[in-house]
């Protein structure tokens, strides 16, 4: 370990040993490597010492505290000057004159004023063999370095590489116990805060201050649109920018996946200098990274600006990555909880529009959330302290309906109900359609019901009084489409029958008032049937008379045989009607029907007001003329020709000859059908 030569120097050994000691009981690397030099020089009997490390990923060497000059750090390429020689070589160079060394570079003298005459530098090896360093003194007080003082300097890097193994361990861990606490507190703050416009803020200044950088940026990957995105202070609010990925330093990132760390922004053909030219700021240093999600896809990147009085490290790389990282998680975070937020709102939103009730139900029976809607269908109160039970919330006069919300609640089961009554609080009754659909979690696990409950009150009210003028099927119809029921009308194909009372002046001479609306009562009730049993419309009573369509609203191929039939159900319906009159010794009543087939205009027509459902046209008005003219023919159903050519397959028809209807240029054919009651 020692030189014979500087074993026979019981006082440098002695010197020697104390230095060790003391370097020995220093763990921490930057009092470590002040104590080297002070402890160096001394030993040496020189003015000057400086210990400098190897920066691997750099190539270069760099001097941590440098003894009597001003510079807080210097740094030199390997193989440059006498320490890079040495760092290089691993061999010993001993100079006895500065500036006749063509390794010696006298530019650190020119600046600093100081005149360096005689050089020791030696290599510092670890227990592997690896050089780590180079030890250097400068100007020995009297004379030039020995090859005694080039043993002993050995001597000290050798312990000195130990010590600095030893401290750099230390350093290491404890500087991973800072990060560790860095990021714990990073992590902390940026969990408790959701808002993602304010957790940009957080995150620009604590990535700023804990990478002791003047800026920080953090983009989002946006692979819609191939750029990457972020949101920076403008005044009291955030501005968005975006940058195509593959395009500046962020974008280049981004692009490849991997760190840039750029110690001269502007001889960096990547950075845009439009940038700073635009906002007047001065970018040195830039150190960008990516962010990788669980399945190795960039989904962000970060970047910093300008270390304070350094440049970035291979460490800062590191830590920014994980500062990043975590950084990334809050902000997804973050933008899920929005996400979320957004969405409840949206749905809520929906609901409150919503004319239907909808509620939840969980599988316990206790109501979840309910819309204004399902309220006011029901009448239901509001302010529930907390979530009531189903049977709390609609009542126990309804437990039909409890029950059945209750069961599918508990299995996860659907239902549908139509027409369901239900007793309001006040005990009116309401009709509604209510479907019940289970509720999921992602596990399929059931969570309960929801229920969406339509009011049919006025839509049964409003079939009630529609039934009364058409079938069932025109009225469905009708309600399926609400536009039809405003003012305006179609052209299309219709039959049109008209069936009248013969001799009704007589009747009401003979009929007390009462017992003639009694008796017309009875009759329509009987010819309405008729119509209704081959799908007609009611169009109108008109006095004693009756008016009916087929083919409108609802248009079909064989509107003219459904008149036809009806015609003939309607004096079978007659028959029988007469016959209870004779029995009860009554007046008995005759009819005539006229039919005919053509073009017509159907659709509602008078006033906003009042309306009526009706048609106009021709048609009308030859089947009202055939009518009449059943007062002076021996067939009581009469048809014209259109008429005729649809129904002459299914019945008897006789042509009776031609006749001019007012309005009509054209004669009328005019086709009779033999009478059943005959």
């Amino acid at each position: 370990m020692y030189s014979s030569s500087v074993l026979a120097s019981p006082e440098k050994i002695r010197s020697l040993l104390e230095v060790l000691q003391t370097l020995a009981q220093e763990l921490e690397l930057d009092k470590l490597l002040q104590l080297i030099m002070e402890k160096t020089s001394h030993l040496m009997n020189a003015d000057r010492s400086t210990l400098f490390l190897v920066d691997e990923e750099r190539k270069e060497l760099w001097s941590k505290i440098a003894q009597g000059v001003g510079l807080k750090e210097i740094r030199i390429p390997i193989g440059r000057g006498v320490a890079g020689t040495v760092a290089l070589t691993g061999e010993t160079v001993n100079v006895l004159n500065a500036y006749l060394d063509p390794r010696f570079k006298a530019d650190l003298d020119k600046r600093t004023g100081y005149q360096t005459r005689t050089i020791l530098c030696v290599p510092v090896r670890d227990s592997g063999n690896k050089i780590i360093g180079a030890l250097q003194v400068l100007n020995k007080v009297v004379g030039a370095f020995s090859t005694n003082d080039e043993d002993l300097l050995r001597s000290l890097a050798a312990q000195v590489a130990i010590a600095v193994r030893n401290a750099e361990q230390v350093d290491q861990i404890q500087r991973r116990r800072r990060i560790s606490e860095i990021l714990l507190d990073v992590m902390k703050s940026f969990s408790a805060e959701l808002d993602v416009d304010q957790l940009l803020r957080k995150i620009v200044a604590r990535t700023s201050e804990v990478m002791n950088a003047e800026r920080s940026t953090l983009f989002v990957v946006d692979r819609k649109t191939e750029e990457i995105w972020s949101k920076v202070a403008e005044g009291a609010g955030l501005v968005e920018i975006r940058i195509p990925i593959g395009r500046g330093v962020a974008g280049v990132v981004a692009a490849t996946g991997e760190s840039i760390n750029i110690t001269d922004a502007y001889r960096d053909p990547r950075f845009d200098q439009t940038v700073d030219e635009r906002t007047g700021y001065r970018t040195r240093t830039i150190l960008c990274a990516p962010i990788h999600n669980a399945q190795g896809e960039v989904v962000g990147v970060a970047e910093v600006l300008n270390k304070k009085g350094d440049i970035f490290t291979r460490e800062d790389e590191e830590f920014l990555s994980a500062l990043a990282a975590q950084a990334f998680i809050a902000l997804d975070n973050a933008r899920l909880f929005e996400a979320v937020v957004y969405m409840r709102n949206y749905n809520e939103s929906i609901l409150r529009s919503m004319a239907t009730g909808v509620v939840t139900v969980d599988p316990d029976g206790r109501v979840g959330s309910v819309n204004p809607a399902f309220e006011a269908i029901f009448g239901l109160q509001t302010n529930w302290a907390t979530s009531p039970r189903v049977e709390q919330f609609l009542g126990a006069s309804n437990e039909s309906l409890i029950a059945q919300l209750r069961r599918c609640a508990a299995a996860g089961e659907a239902y549908k109900a139509y027409d369901l009554k239900y007793v309001l609080p006040t005990g009116d009754p309401i009709s509604v359609n209510l479907s019940v659909v289970p509720l999921r979690d992602s596990k399929q696990n059931p969570m309960g019901i929801v229920a969406v409950a339509e009011d049919i009150t006025k839509e049964q009210r409003l079939m009630s009084t529609l039934c009364r003028y058409v079938t069932r099927e025109v009225a469905e119809y009708v309600l399926k489409d609400r536009d039809k029921l405003k003012l305006g009308g179609n052209r299309q194909e219709v039959s049109v029958l008209f069936c009248d009372i013969r001799g009704f002046t007589t009747l009401t001479e003979e009929y007390a008032p009462e017992d003639l609306v009694g008796l017309l009562n009875e009759y329509f009730s009987l010819m309405v049937r008729e119509i209704f049993n081959q799908q007609g419309t009611l169009d109108k009573f008109i006095g004693d008379a009756v008016m009916a369509v087929f083919g409108a609203p609802i248009t079909r191929a064989d509107d003219p045989l459904r008149a036809v039939r009806a015609a003939l159900g309607m004096r079978h319906a007659l028959k029988a009607f007469n016959l209870r009159q004779t029995r009860a010794q009554k007046p008995t009543v005759e009819t005539g029907i006229g039919i005919c087939h053509g073009e017509a205009v159907s659709g509602n027509i008078g006033s906003e007001e009042r309306m009526e459902f009706t048609v106009i046209g021709d048609p009308v008005n030859i089947a009202s003329r055939l009518e009449g003219l059943t007062k002076v023919s021996d067939f009581k159903i009469l048809i014209d020709e259109t008429v005729f050519q649809r129904v002459k397959g299914e019945f008897e028809c006789v042509f009776i000859g031609e006749e001019q209807v007012k309005g009509k240029r054209r004669l009328v054919k005019i086709y009779g059908i033999p009478d059943p009651l005959d």
